[in-house]
């Protein structure tokens, strides 16, 4: 708005002072253009606001090009008109137009430096023309001026891609484990919030709004202790990886200590549910190529909403008590939580029947 009334008034005064049929002309433009330009930009802020920064248009960038080609070809012509008082409020109006772009348009540099360009060069070409004495002086300037507010615009634009970048990676390590990559605790409960907002389904037996996972891996401690620290990391890296692999596209895995990991996956049935538990637990014992002797398991307690809970806490609380049952029953299996009884359902374990007699309660 304001680049749109500084072009505007310099119109005007270009009119007054000159009473030409292109200054009046350029005053009409500019009454046509801002105009555009301003509604073009409330148009396009108002459909980003409703559908997103992806559905911003390209138009006001189109337009906003025009609109410094019109005053560059009016301030042109105010050198042309030979008015000394006219060529040094161009100047200053150039001045002005040119600075706000370098400050404003640090986030698209190319686009802010083919406006300055713009600006600059024909008013320069238009002072070394003109037969007023030492004006061209002002056009030998201008190239040194523009070269100025162009440094200044990539030094904005460098500042303020630091300053984004700072922003993301602070936002990933507050958000995400530095060691695996999967959100932590924190982003965890974020994600919960946004998963159980929404309008409930009537709990059934066979579908859940959100099934919940704990995930404990089984003998991590002994790799620790025999292998040292740095195999411990590549196995929860490896993990991770394996836990990704393992789960649909919707769902989530998030790791919250240790080796602790929780999936959270919406909109998914019992049967459903089982069937990722079962292929987990095959994934996550398969051995690892770097390192055969690092076998590990996952015990898994699995809980459900509406029936096992409504809100975060009550969830993992009984994802939680349901994964230790499936650990105090042998380990290397997954135990579903009962809702609104003490006891769990039977854990199902993933090894032949005659194997494992001392798993089943």
């Amino acid at each position: 708005m304001v680049a749109v009334l500084a072009s505007l008034l310099i119109a005007c005064i270009a009119a007054a002072m000159t009473g030409a049929i292109w200054a009046y002309a350029w005053v009409l433009a500019e009454l046509v253009m801002g105009g555009t330009r301003l509604y073009l930009m409330m148009k396009a802020a108002a459909r980003a606001k409703a559908e997103g920064p992806a559905a911003a248009s390209g138009t006001p960038i189109w337009a906003g090009l025009l609109s410094v080609m019109l005053i560059s070809a009016g301030c042109y012509q105010c050198v042309a008109s030979g008015h000394l008082l006219l060529v040094l409020t161009a100047g200053i109006s150039l001045a002005n137009l040119i600075g706000g772009i370098a400050s404003r348009s640090a986030a698209t540099p190319r686009y802010g430096i083919l406006m300055i360009c713009i600006l600059t060069l024909p008013f320069a070409v238009a002072t070394m023309l003109s037969p007023i004495s030492f004006l061209f002086v002002i056009g030998l300037q201008t190239p040194v001026y523009t070269a100025g507010m162009i440094f200044l615009l990539l030094e904005n634009h460098k500042i303020l891609l630091n300053l984004h970048r700072s922003e993301r990676n602070n936002r990933l390590m507050a958000h995400h484990d530095l060691l695996t990559g999967l959100p932590n605790r924190a982003l965890n409960r974020k994600l919960f919030s946004e998963l159980l907002d929404g309008p409930w389904p009537v709990a059934t037996p066979s579908a859940a709004k959100l099934t919940v996972f704990c995930v404990d891996l089984d003998n991590f401690k002994s790799v620790n202790d025999r292998l040292g620290h740095a195999a411990g990391d590549a196995v929860l890296i490896a993990v991770a990886g394996r836990l990704r692999a393992s789960v649909r596209e919707a769902d989530v895995v998030c790791r919250v200590g240790g080796d602790e990991f929780v999936v959270l996956l919406p909109d998914i049935t019992n049967g459903e549910a089982t069937d990722i538990a079962r292929r987990i637990i095959t994934r996550i014992s398969e051995p690892f190529e770097f390192a055969p002797a690092a076998r590990v398991g996952a015990s898994i307690g699995l809980a459900s909403a509406p029936q096992d809970g409504m809100t975060a806490d009550e969830l993992l609380s009984a994802a939680d008590r349901a994964m230790y049952e499936a650990k105090r029953r042998g380990k290397g299996g997954f135990v579903i939580h009962a809702s609104g009884v003490d006891l769990l359902t039977e854990i199902v374990p993933l090894v032949p029947a005659a194997q494992a007699p001392a798993l089943v309660g």
